[in-house]
């Protein structure tokens, strides 16, 4: 029997009237749980569900499962009027306010939806770390997830039995459903329990390249984890190769670019001649912030957990999607993990801000770079209001 994850689902997404948080809550450091938020990857996955005429009475009621009258309602609503489905009336859900307001659907029931969508693989965008879900009693971040269904898919039967530990009843329910294409299908499966999938998640723990890890020996032979941050705002690094790779440190541009395997440093800020550095040492971290931005002076803050990267940033580089009614009045900064603050953009003396914003002041180039950066906005005049939908943080890093 499945179990879910909770979600950190906010009192304003209900339609409590709650204000914003001026500060992100410490549990939000460290949960892989992505609130419903319009425009948020989980959000998208469940309206896309909702509106697919393939998702039926019987697959809300059964399958996810969820309340019988909230299931029956969210059809008849996609229906219309008339409550006849592929007619001129129906509808679709375009916002998750709107599935929020139908009879019986409340938080209990977009837990079920959200916990469904990430199972099944309709949530897209995801990071390597984010969950996907809790399948009977175990949690499993995308990672782990894909390497659990990878090896059910391809492992033979005497290997899942005699290697993995499976009982030759669950080893039979997989081999004969595969293909098996999503976590909720294989935790499903008869004779699949919590042991079952507790020993695929065991027998595939050490993580290749690139894969989340949680500390030493978590990862694939001739790998380290490294960029774990200090300041709790996630458990995860990243496994890393640390060999040396054959141009590491020549010289570079957009002329004459990097070999395989390495990026230029110092062309992101606007330089016309950078130095080569691993890939593994650069990232880009999104957050679907969704933060409501009203008419007054409050201060806003949004958080992006950076993990895997070295130990110190090199380019740092802010990416904006941000609607505002005076975006002029907004002023802009961004802390590091180590508390160095750099101011993005003054829009009372510099304007609109641009959609991406390169930090060459404030922020040392010999600060804490894995951990919890910070977009504060603040509007000293009031006047004006709108929402910052999401932003990203492109980093390349390097050892101090």
């Amino acid at each position: 029997m499945k179990s879910r994850l909770p979600l950190l689902l906010s009192l304003s997404l209900f339609g409590c009237g709650a204000p914003p948080s001026t500060e992100p809550e410490p549990s939000a450091l460290v949960s892989m749980a992505q609130a419903l938020a319009d425009g948020t990857p989980a959000t998208t996955g469940v309206l896309a569900f909702l509106n697919d005429h393939s998702t039926t009475l019987t697959v809300l009621d059964q399958e996810v499962p969820m309340n019988a009258l909230a299931a029956q309602n969210l059809i008849a609503w996609r229906a219309g009027p008339d409550g006849v489905e592929h007619t001129g009336d129906d509808r679709t859900f375009v916002t998750i306010d709107q599935v929020d307001d139908v009879p019986y659907v409340g938080p209990a029931a977009l837990a079920d939806l959200e916990w469904y969508a990430r199972g099944t693989g309709r949530v897209a965008d995801l990071p390597l770390d984010a969950s996907v879900g809790v399948f009977d009693g175990l949690d499993f971040n995308l990672a782990e997830a894909r390497r659990v269904l990878r090896a059910a898919n391809t492992e033979s039967g005497p290997n899942l039995q005699n290697v993995y530990g499976l009982s030759s009843l669950a080893v039979q329910s997989i081999l004969a459903a595969r293909p098996i294409v999503h976590m909720v299908e294989l935790s499903r499966l008869p004779n699949v329990d919590n042991a079952a999938l507790q020993q695929l998640k065991n027998l595939t723990q050490l993580a290749p390249v690139g894969d989340p890890c949680t500390g030493a020996n978590m990862c694939q032979s001739g790998l380290v984890c490294e960029g774990i941050p200090y300041d709790g705002s996630s458990i995860y690094g990243r496994c890393i190769n640390p060999a040396s790779v054959p141009g590491d440190g020549d010289t570079c541009s957009v002329f004459s670019p990097c070999q395989a395997g390495l990026f230029c440093r110092g062309i992101p800020s606007g330089a016309s001649e950078g130095w080569c550095r691993p890939a593994w040492m650069a990232g880009a971290f999104k957050k679907y912030a969704e933060l409501h931005l009203a008419a007054s002076t409050t201060n806003y803050a949004s958080l992006v957990a950076v993990v895997g990267l070295a130990t110190v940033p090199e380019d740092i580089v802010v990416e904006l999607d941000l609607v505002h009614t005076a975006p002029h009045r907004l002023v802009l900064t961004l802390e590091d993990p180590g508390g160095d603050t750099a101011l993005l953009w003054n829009g009372p003396a510099e304007g609109t801000p641009p959609a991406r914003i390169s930090v060459t002041r404030g922020i040392s180039r010999d600060s804490t770079i894995n951990g919890r950066w910070l977009l504060r906005i603040t509007n000293p005049s009031g006047v004006g209001s709108g929402t910052l939908r999401s932003w990203t943080l492109d980093l390349n890093s390097r050892y101090d």
